[in-house]
């Protein structure tokens, strides 16, 4: 079999370098929001504790991304990449097994956040209850991915051309069932329950005084948004899924996907500056 070869071109650097232009003011918008959960008081809750924490994982998912293939797709390199690492080997297993990981993470914060403000308001007056299960859904986000993507660390991968750029590809080395179905079970769970936590949210929205009811419509907005991310991405692994590897619908939602995964990543800070006014009232002076 003839070696495989890489057809990226002049094209393709100017889509991966508007997709990293994009990308960059919000990377600054999360630095910015970590300054201040730091620096402010007032956006000390667990909720923005949540937020935080979501927030790292989708910077965390973007660069583990942007490394294994919007980097290596580059005109420049994209050859070499192929030719250096187009055999089954573990130098890029870490980083693979970090990109699946914090995919898993993301779905499961967006659910902690959700679960965080039906505790808010539904046990407002029970601070114990609301100061641990912070905790608890926090040791859930990290630990839960792990049985989902264990099986990655021991498994070599390679790059593979995905034209007009570069995918990778794992070796099963453990019977485990396939990273798209995963990916889907997950995103699909996660956007009923926060479908689940809004409908809870809307129904008692009426019964708390005006400044936490605008304040709860402000992060249920934020919420719901997450949430039609969530859809998105659980739209875009069924394709994976049931499109036919080599085809070119395969390829084209596989490198056409950055747009709908930098939504889930990106935008969440963006609609939290949009629809919150605290949130507002201390970025603006940074």
């Amino acid at each position: 079999a003839s070696p495989p070869k890489c057809s990226a071109t002049s094209s393709t650097d100017i889509e991966l370098t508007i997709e990293f232009a994009i990308a960059m003011p919000s990377l600054v918008l999360y630095a910015i929001i970590f300054a201040v959960n730091v620096l402010r008081s007032q956006l000390r809750s667990s909720y923005y504790l949540l937020f935080v924490v979501h927030s790292l994982i989708n910077i965390v998912y973007f660069i583990s991304r942007a490394l294994l293939m919007r980097v290596s797709s580059f005109s420049p390199i994209c050859q070499w990449v192929l030719d250096s690492f187009g055999d089954f080997e573990f130098t890029f297993t870490p980083l693979y097994f970090l990109y699946h990981y914090t995919q898993h993470a993301q779905a499961l914060s967006i659910i902690a956040i959700n679960v965080n403000r039906v505790l808010s308001i539904y046990f407002h007056t029970y601070h114990k209850l609301r100061h641990y299960s912070t905790y608890v859904l926090l040791l859930a986000i990290f630990t839960i991915p792990l049985p989902l993507t264990w099986h990655l660390l021991v498994s070599p991968v390679k790059f593979i051309s995905a034209p007009p750029m570069l995918g990778v590809d794992y070796k099963r080395t453990v019977v485990y069932p396939g990273l798209s179905i995963l990916h889907l079970t997950v995103d699909c769970t996660a956007t009923v329950v926060v479908a689940g936590a809004s409908v809870l949210i809307l129904a008692q929205l009426k019964s708390l005084q005006k400044r936490r009811k605008t304040n709860e419509r402000s992060l249920i907005i934020v919420s719901l948004l997450l949430s039609f991310g969530l859809l998105l991405s659980a739209t875009v692994q069924y394709l994976i899924y049931s499109l036919p590897r080599s085809s070119d619908s395969y390829f084209f939602v596989l490198n056409r996907r950055w747009i709908l995964t930098n939504f889930v990543s990106l935008f969440p800070p963006w609609s939290l500056l949009l629809l919150s006014s605290a949130v507002r009232a201390e970025v603006t002076p940074i």
